[in-house]
């Protein structure tokens, strides 16, 4: 769990290129929208930082909860912003690890509607 937090801290400093050390050399992503391995991961990874810091006064990302169970890690996290949605989106990240490092590579996105039918859908 802590590998994977020292991670959002790197991604949302804007730091991506000192996160790579904590991915194994041949990490296997799972993001539909990235084609082309972790190369193409990284660059996504610094246009969402980049996108990010420029939303800084706008926007905040938030790590809301982190669950360890044997080499898997799941983090569920929330991106207060007006842009891409005016209510935000949240995501669940989920990391197989190898060692100390992260192996593979998987996320979802839901963007937040702005009438939630369910009151145990807020924080």
């Amino acid at each position: 769990k802590k590998v994977v937090q020292k991670f959002f801290r790197l991604l949302v400093a804007g730091k991506v290129k000192d996160s790579l050390p904590l991915f194994t050399p041949d990490c296997r992503q799972h993001n539909p929208y990235v084609t082309g391995g972790m190369d193409a991961l990284t660059d996504a990874m610094i246009s969402a930082a980049a996108t990010m810091s420029e939303q800084e006064s706008a926007g905040e990302f938030r790590v809301r909860r982190v669950i360890g169970d044997g080499d898997l890690v799941a983090v569920h996290t929330e991106i207060v912003s007006p842009d891409p949605s005016p209510h935000g989106m949240r995501q669940v990240h989920l990391f197989r690890f190898k060692g100390e490092r992260i192996a593979e590579y998987w996320d979802v996105t839901q963007m937040v509607p702005a009438d939630l039918p369910s009151p145990e859908n807020a924080f």
